[in-house]
């Protein structure tokens, strides 16, 4: 199903693949014969997603301990009716977003005929933050691709800047994928070399990356066979035996120490999300690979997954997300300072403008994959207590009630931050305020109980100056630049008044829920 998806991406004569290929199986709605435009490229990409998605789940789910017997023989007929499975799941993933709406969306259900029924949500959904930090983050993926491709046209400044900053072994592909990795976890490349499960990112990006380019060339290969490829199992995956992987990974230039543990991690196994994280799947012979999944996958988007999945150890990136904040903070010419002078009372960082005292608590989290993630994020945040246990069954304080905690301590022990910013010593702060600073892209507004809630993303937007913009055309016809309501206060001098209203409307958010669409499905 996915090398006859790819070859309406790739491949100019598809009556070609057609006649080599023993089932050429193209869903319903995608007409080969079509004219290849933008909803046509949607609608491959969707149906690509939903079989690799849908694939990975059902075999998480009849997967054994045992590793596969590749040696069984495969008919057509038992192929084709495995779509079926395909179709069940689709049913099951529609059912669970609809449970979704219900239970955290408060959504309407109104019948329309016997079996049809209208699902609407309201303008206030949390479904529509969810798909507002989506699109904010698939922006800011698209400006970092395109501002990449201008540099690589421009000349070999990106090359000669990658060769003197990161590992030589990366590739073109490997160093877009590192720089995408950087910005979705909100470092600078330099940070790349930090290490999460005992592997630097760096390894971890270029591993994965050698696997999509491995599985590419197998299927450069399959499209181009002159003759009918059999349909046996060692013609249609990658099979090597460990040792031959551990080589493999070796000759890409990396250290025997880090490619036996890179495999351990990318086997699958009863932790594993899915196919595009974990694409080893343990057979007789040693590991499979499906290089028709792999080929398209995304690096930085499946090592995301992987590292919630699979509870990967990132014990250093809070730190160094600490480290980078403050050096943010004091590059914009903000005083600043972390408070770790009584235990139990640690604050990340704070600041002083204008004599306002800021108390800023840093969070990092991945980007929630799915709705039900990101509203327990939101439970995290604002302090819905019931859902916040830790490993041991004991309550959790929410990130609201922890920096309330932190301020409160030190405004009735204001001696140390007077130390700590060397304030004469009758000084007192003209006002108080709280910060909780997330990874986490956000969709919506949180502030709660006097404490704001921002995405490290947009409150860099501020700091480094940088206000959003938008090109339109005036009455002569000549484009002009505006900028977007809210980023007036990214310009100028730094104040606490530019800084309390800039938190209030939080453009970037705003900017991108004016064009998010009321919500409404039709359910069967």
């Amino acid at each position: 199903f996915l090398s006859s998806l790819s070859s309406l991406i790739t491949v100019k004569d598809i009556n070609k693949v057609k006649k080599n290929f023993p089932l050429f199986i193209i869903s319903e709605n995608i007409d080969i014969n079509a004219e290849p435009d933008i909803e046509y490229f949607r609608t491959l990409n969707r149906a690509f997603d939903e079989v690799a998605t849908y694939s990975g789940r059902i075999f998480s789910h009849l997967r054994t301990n045992e590793p596969l017997k590749l040696n069984c023989r495969i008919d057509k007929e038992t192929l084709l009716s495995m779509r079926k499975y395909l179709d069940e799941w689709n049913v099951f993933d529609s059912l669970s977003r609809v449970s979704d709406f219900f239970r955290l969306s408060n959504a309407e259900f109104t019948k329309k005929d016997n079996d049809t029924y209208s699902l609407d949500v309201d303008g206030s959904c949390l479904y529509q933050d969810y798909e507002i930090a989506r699109n904010r983050l698939m922006m800011r993926e698209s400006n970092l691709y395109s501002e990449m491709h201008t540099s690589s046209k421009k000349g070999l400044k990106l090359r000669q800047w990658a060769k003197n900053r990161m590992p030589s072994y990366l590739n073109p592909e490997g160093i877009y994928s590192s720089h995408h990795l950087s910005e979705l976890e909100n470092m600078s490349p330099d940070d790349l070399h930090e290490e999460y499960g005992n592997v630097s990112l760096y390894n971890w990006v270029h591993a994965y990356q050698c696997l999509v380019e491995l599985s590419k060339e197998e299927l450069r290969k399959r499209f181009s066979s002159k003759k009918p490829i059999p349909l046996q199992v060692d013609r249609w995956l990658i099979i090597k035996s460990r040792e031959n992987w551990l080589s493999f990974f070796k000759r890409k230039g990396m250290a025997e120490d880090v490619a036996k543990k890179v495999i351990g991690y990318f086997t699958f196994n009863s932790k594993s999300h899915d196919l595009n994280d974990c694409p080893f799947i343990p057979c007789v012979d040693g590991l499979c690979l499906m290089p028709a999944l792999i080929a398209h996958s995304s690096a930085t988007r499946s090592l995301m997954s992987l590292f919630g999945s699979k509870k990967i150890s990132q014990a250093g990136k809070g730190r160094f997300h600490e480290q980078q904040f403050l050096r943010q903070v004091r590059a914009a010419g903000i005083k600043a300072s972390p408070i770790e002078t009584h235990a139990n009372f640690q604050c990340d960082c704070v600041m002083l403008i204008d004599d306002h005292l800021i108390f800023t608590e840093l969070k990092s989290n991945g980007q929630p994959i799915y709705y039900g993630k990101y509203y327990q994020q939101l439970c995290n945040i604002i302090g819905d207590s019931s859902l916040i246990y830790d490993g041991n069954n004991k309550l959790l304080r929410s990130y609201i009630e922890q920096i309330d905690r932190i301020s409160t301590h030190y405004l009735n022990h204001l001696d140390i931050i007077i130390n700590e910013f060397n304030l004469p010593v009758d000084w007192q702060p003209k006002g108080v305020h709280k910060i909780i600073v997330t990874t986490t892209m956000l969709g919506g507004k949180y502030h709660s109980d006097n404490v704001f809630v921002v995405d490290k993303y947009s409150l860099s937007s501020f700091l480094q100056r940088v206000p959003g913009v938008i090109f339109q055309n005036n009455e002569e016809g000549d484009r002009i630049k505006n900028i977007i309501d809210g980023y007036e206060h990214c310009t100028g001098e730094i104040t606490i008044e530019k800084f309390l209203n800039y938190l209030y409307c939080l453009p970037s958010v705003s900017a991108v829920r004016k064009n998010i669409k009321k919500l409404t499905y039709s359910v069967r």
